[in-house]
């Protein structure tokens, strides 16, 4: 962006007592996001800032912060009558009040036919706004109802235009359209690095989930240097990725008394495996008897609990 065009901007600013910020129908998440950090930035000086888009918010632009600020109408702060008019047809209009009644009145001029009822509509106009930001928006036309319904508005007030598209119709007073950029959420973070507006938590966090889905996860060939300084900036501000994946908590190591034990690995010798030596037996020599074929029988008394007396010594 120029720097008279920086200073033309900040005065705008400065001046503005409410500001606007437009994009297209069919919102991106791009357009919302790109949006939504412009609308933070500017209620962070102060402003009374009204953001819209003709078409509601999908799923898919939920995450964004301050989504539900997004209107889909401009708000109206005039009340208009209209007349079925031929021209000459009017003398003269004036208005009185009586009590709690205003009333207009409207002469006809001789040798024209009264007003009636049926010529009388009403409808409402003029949304409250000294400036106003298109965001992603290559042409007017594209804002459909909000330029439809309120033509005048767009003609009499500033118009700062930010976008990336390279058949943008450079409709603005001040059009910062650079077909080069990624997207339009790295515009809008340049926007607010030039002008002086600080990128918070939640402006880095629209801005970079915005450069990740107009990029396609930074996969897109028209991602460049400043894709990842715009990326690397929304990071060091404390920019959060939507839909994240939660870390898994790691496995604890398993007490070492259970944990398994691989099987041995038979390893085959040069030499055979020496055969263990017998171990000795050591038998007990059998009490000579008178038969030696006969078995010694266990006295009755054998299994019973035997008292010991000692001797008295004198």
């Amino acid at each position: 962006m120029e720097p008279q065009d920086t200073e033309k901007i900040k005065e705008l600013i400065v001046k503005a007592s409410d500001i606007l910020i437009l994009t297209h129908e069919n919102p991106s998440p791009d357009s919302i996001g790109s949006a939504l950090a412009l609308y933070l930035g500017l209620v962070g000086l102060g402003k009374k800032v009204t953001i819209v888009c003709p078409d509601p918010m999908t799923v898919e632009q939920s995450g964004f912060v301050g989504v539900n600020k997004v209107m889909q109408d401009v708000g109206k702060k005039n009340f208009i009558i209209s007349l079925d008019y031929v021209e000459g047809s009017i003398e003269k209009v004036s208005y009185n009040i009586e009590g709690n009644s205003f009333n207009l009145v409207i002469e006809p001029r001789a040798g024209f036919e009264p007003f009636s009822a049926e010529k009388v509509h009403y409808s409402y106009g003029g949304a409250n706004a000294d400036l106003l930001f298109t965001v992603d928006t290559i042409h007017l036309g594209g804002l459909k109802k909000l330029y439809e319904g309120d033509k005048e508005l767009f003609a009499g007030k500033p118009i700062i235009n930010i976008d990336r598209h390279p058949n943008n119709a450079q409709y603005g007073l001040i059009n910062f359209v650079n077909p080069d950029a990624s997207s339009t959420a790295e515009l809008v973070a340049r926007f607010l690095s030039d002008t002086g507006i600080a990128i918070t938590q939640d402006i880095a966090t629209n801005i970079l989930n915005a450069v990740i889905a107009a990029t396609n996860n930074f996969q897109n060939p028209n991602v460049t240097p400043s894709t990842f300084e715009t990326a690397a900036l929304c990071l060091r501000q404390g920019g959060k990725r939507f839909g994240a994946a939660v870390l898994e908590k790691p496995q604890e190591e398993a007490p070492i008394d259970i944990l398994p034990t691989a099987p041995p690995v038979f390893q085959p010798s040069a030499q055979p495996p020496k055969a263990p030596k017998p171990t000795p037996v050591t038998t007990v020599p059998a009490t000579p008897s008178g038969n030696a074929n006969q078995q010694t029988q266990a006295p009755s008394d054998w299994l019973k609990p035997k008292i010991f007396k000692s001797s008295k010594v004198s």
